[in-house]
């Protein structure tokens, strides 16, 4: 079945293909994508509705821990006012004017100022087992509250929730008798006004640490699939928690699903049209396109192929043209490299040729002058032949430090000559450099400026030529110092700078040669003062 499916596949024109392969390929997605959207939709809006919920619970937690706390410090007010909390320790022994003067004068102007700061509060009421019973309505036996179905019979501050009421249950400083409490009665709904306004899709609870349940919402919901979100709160041991139903991200994510599923099976609809205009269009620029590679195939390579479409068929039509330019451009560039190589043979070996020539040149001038006994003349040709012949390196860019120095005695040797031994010449090297290589003819530069420019108009007996080859840590470092009659800084900074003459171009090259060598942290630092000499110092890798 696989095989005549296949093979009925195979034998469809171009553009059966490209209609049948489009639409099943269409149709695959349509479930999935439906599925996907479905599902992404629905994550979305749950995840929109949590964070909304998760905004509006802190924000109510915040609220609601703010009001508690403002009521915590109500009470902290009075139970801390050391006239009120007097009055309650107070052994009046049957005095009761002065009781009624306390009460009047302390208790009552501060339970009227309590009641003035928050309007919330409905009553406040006193349990005590003093002398305090029966002067006032609101002081009453420690016996009645202990028969309050919310008393719990624990001390210290406790909130309360009963009945649809909201108590703040504080104990008052105690005397050697029974302790006394301080209850203030709340108004439910203001307490709790912000838990009312939330969406039909959230349900509202305060879970109590020890008591369970102080406050439920009454909204009807979907509760078959949720989502609890819980915040405690700072003041009190409540916990407010949020029930998330997920029943109107689901209707609202369908809806989405049916959205997409139009446009799915529409865009399906376009798509067969368009293809179907279009295929003949399509598969006929192929044709062409094969056309023209056949005759590149034969070794055509003057073929014009060119395509001003801007899709991947025209990209694919100007990337063969451009990989056809390309061949031919590196067909030409072979043929010229090859030229290019056979003139470089040739003057290599015109190079070679011309040394040879001035080596055997030298000799025989050295020879002739030792056969005539012109030991000077000698010393001369043969200083020379060893300055060219380190020089030229046998065409070779890196040398030894050994070879270097070899080649800068050589110069240093025809200067004194040239100068009738008007400076000294000292070398510091550390022996264990000399094998480091490192690219050649760099010290010659930088030793003729010194000798050109820092002896100038000093006494001959005074000159001192410094050369050192030393070792900083990964750093190979060559220095030239001459007690010459040195120069500004400015002056110095533009040595660099190629500013300084002809000269001043031979020690810039020297220190271009190196960057381009070693890198831009490597070259040439020049420090100098007037009359107090210059010393040009090279600084290379280690062990390059």
């Amino acid at each position: 079945m696989i095989r005549l499916i296949k093979s009925m596949f195979n034998d469809l024109k171009f553009r059966g293909k490209l209609l049948l392969s489009h639409l099943i390929i269409a149709l695959i997605p349509i479930l999935l994508l439906g599925t996907l959207s479905f599902y992404q939709s629905y994550h979305a809006q749950m995840k929109e509705l949590e964070n909304e919920a998760r905004s509006s619970l802190d924000q109510v937690a915040s609220i609601l821990d703010y009001k508690i706390n403002r009521y915590n410090m109500l009470c902290e007010f009075l139970v801390l006012n050391r006239e009120f909390s007097a009055v309650f320790l107070k052994d009046y022994d049957s005095n009761y004017f002065r009781m009624y003067l306390d009460l009047r004068d302390v208790v009552d102007p501060l339970i009227a100022q309590t009641k003035l700061m928050d309007e919330d509060i409905e009553d406040i009421t006193f349990y005590v087992s003093g002398d305090l019973l029966g002067i006032r309505g609101n002081i009453l036996p420690l016996a009645e509250l202990k028969q309050q179905p919310w008393y719990d019979g624990e001390k210290g501050r406790r909130w309360i929730v009963h009945d649809g009421r909201v108590y703040l249950l504080q104990q008052l400083i105690s005397n050697r008798r029974e302790s006394n409490y301080m209850v203030i009665a709340i108004h439910h709904d203001s307490l709790f006004a912000d838990l009312s306004r939330l969406s039909e899709h959230i349900s509202v609870s305060i879970i109590s640490g020890d008591r369970g349940p102080v406050y439920v919402s009454a909204l009807p919901m979907d509760t078959r699939e949720t989502t609890v979100l819980r915040k405690p709160l700072h003041n009190v041991d409540w916990t407010v928690e949020y029930t998330i139903s997920h029943a109107n991200a689901y209707l609202n994510a369908l809806t989405i699903f049916k959205i997409t599923f139009f446009v799915i099976m529409l865009s399906l609809l376009i798509t067969f049209c368009l293809i179907y205009i279009f295929s003949s269009n399509f598969t006929r620029r192929i044709v062409r396109l094969k056309n023209k590679v056949d005759k590149v195939e034969q070794n055509n390579l003057d073929v014009v192929i060119y395509s001003s479409s801007r899709d991947e068929i025209g990209e694919l039509t100007n990337g063969i043209a451009t990989m056809l330019g390309r061949i031919n451009c590196l067909i030409k560039r072979v043929y010229e490299a090859e030229i290019a190589k056979r003139e470089s043979e040739y003057n290599q070996l015109i190079a070679q040729i011309n040394p040879h020539f001035l080596y055997n040149t030298l000799s025989f001038m050295n020879w002739r002058a030792v056969k005539k006994q012109d030991i000077e003349t000698s010393y001369i040709v043969s200083a020379l032949a060893k300055f060219y012949r380190t020089t030229l390196n046998k065409g070779k860019t890196r040398v030894r430090v050994r070879d270097e120095l070899d080649n800068i005695k050589a110069y240093i040797d025809l200067q004194l000559i040239m100068h009738d031994g008007g400076f000294e010449a000292e070398y510091d090297v550390d022996e264990e450099l000399l094998g480091q290589e490192i690219i050649h003819f760099i010290l010659q530069p930088i030793v003729e400026n010194a000798i050109k420019h820092g002896f100038a108009d000093m006494a001959d007996e005074d000159r001192l030529l410094l050369i050192s080859v030393y070792r900083t840590g990964q750093e190979l470092k060559l220095s030239v110092h001459d007690n010459g009659v040195g120069m500004p800084p400015e002056k110095a900074a533009r040595l660099l700078l190629a500013e300084g003459g002809s000269s001043g171009c031979g020690v810039k090259n020297v220190n271009d040669r190196i960057k381009l060598y070693y890198g831009q942290e490597y070259g040439l630092t020049v420090e100098s003062k007037v009359q107090l000499g210059t010393t040009v110092t090279i600084t290379l890798p280690y062990g390059q």
